[in-house]
């Protein structure tokens, strides 16, 4: 069974960089998800909740979401309408394709407290087959604008409103004769369907072939036994991988950094397999250290040391230790993750930047230059002279100093 949890949420939600508090549209289809959980709780201000193609059997832990507009739970193991009255924002409802009969109907007055409703699909429903089933509705819920993508005409809800009383003795007495209690259906915080123990509802035919009638019990029975097959064949690969001689053993995680060692010489390690570059910046006064740890890992489970010659991270408990080209300032280190891409960049200055060294080695070379621009031929010391020469010969001449 796969439970809905922060972790799972945050997975799904990278439009929004991952943050709860402020999602607002999350999809949790296709996920064999058994019970709605957490979401209440964690993410206030959902506004759209894809949740369909699961096998989910109950509507709950929803009233939470105040802003909610936009439910969709279609193809589930849902019987009835539960634990929305709460939702005071919501628009537009789908559970087509659930399990709704003509007893869950009973449980449709439940959406009147939906004021803004405008939106239901149910169909695919057995109830959707009951002769009244399309008026029934539209008198429960008034606001109703479209049924199953029909329009509602003013006059179609007045006609439904004259035919509920008729709707509602008949749907009674087919429900009396069915065995079904109506009474007992309008009781919509009831589940009958026990997630944890359910028994078996198939019968053995001639052939000796298990057959199961199609309903919310047949495919939480098929979904646990095809669960339970591919544990099984997880856990055979996960055996005949112990078995081969090939394969490497893993290394248990560190809880602290290793001490370094006494004679300084630094062994360079990438357990956790981690691509990573490490590079001057363009002035070439730092030296950068970029690791791709993903987007979604936890900054908590990321600590970092910088050395004088190295610098060692532990993520999720795997080492990264790498010996530097040249002597760096701890003190002055920098690490921040990117926004876009979850990257780790850790900027180290140098303790002798090499843009420095440059300087000193350009102001140096600078004056040989100099005096090889000093060094004159014969001709032009003579033009030099008598140019000063002639300069002499003016009142207002001012002598070189």
């Amino acid at each position: 069974m796969v439970r809905i949890t922060t972790d799972l949420i945050r997975k799904k939600a990278e439009h929004n960089e991952g943050l709860l508090s402020t999602l607002e549209e999350v999809a949790l289809h296709q996920l064999n998800i058994e019970k709605i959980e957490v979401l209440g709780r964690v993410c206030r201000q959902l506004k759209i909740l894809y949740l369909q193609n699961n096998l989910i059997r109950k509507l709950e832990n929803l009233h939470q979401l105040k802003e909610l507009q936009y439910l969709n739970v279609a193809l589930n193991n849902i019987s009835q309408f539960q634990n929305l009255q709460r939702c005071e924002s919501l628009q537009k409802l789908d559970v087509t394709l659930n399990f709704i009969g003509k007893k869950g109907l009973l449980s449709v007055h439940t959406l009147q407290h939906n004021i803004h409703l405008q939106d239901l699909h149910c169909l695919g429903n057995p109830c959707s087959q009951w002769t009244g089933y399309r008026t029934y509705v539209i008198a429960h819920v008034p606001t109703l604008r479209t049924l199953d993508g029909a329009g509602i005409k003013p006059s179609e809800r007045i006609a439904a409103k004259q035919a509920l009383p008729e709707l509602e003795k008949q749907l009674h007495a087919e429900l009396l004769s069915e065995g079904v209690d109506p009474a007992a259906c309008a009781d919509v915080e009831d589940d009958s369907l026990d997630i944890e123990n359910v028994e078996e509802n198939g019968v053995i035919g001639d052939d000796g072939q298990l057959r199961r009638p199609w309903c919310a019990t047949t495919r939480l029975l098929e979904h646990r036994e095809a669960q339970k097959q591919e544990a099984e064949a997880a856990e055979k690969r996960q055996g005949s991988s112990q078995q081969d001689p090939m394969a490497r053993p893993l290394k248990p995680k560190h809880e602290k950094f290793p001490p370094l060692p006494a004679d300084g010489n630094l062994l360079q390690c990438n357990e956790g397999q981690w691509d990573f570059s490490l590079q001057d910046s363009e002035d070439r006064s730092h030296i950068i250290l970029d690791v791709a740890i993903g987007k979604y890992l936890d900054s908590s489970l990321i600590a970092a040391d910088v050395q004088p010659h190295a610098a060692r991270l532990l993520i999720k408990g795997r080492l990264l230790q790498l010996k530097l080209p040249e002597e760096v300032r701890p003190d002055a280190t920098i690490a921040q993750r990117s926004r876009a891409s979850g990257n780790l960049s850790i900027s180290m200055p140098k303790e002798r930047p090499a843009s420095l060294l440059l300087k000193s080695r350009s102001h140096a070379s600078s004056m040989p230059s100099i005096g090889a621009h000093m060094k004159t031929s014969n001709i032009d010391k003579a033009l030099h002279r008598a140019a000063i020469a002639e300069a002499t010969e003016e009142d207002d001449y001012v002598p070189p100093l």
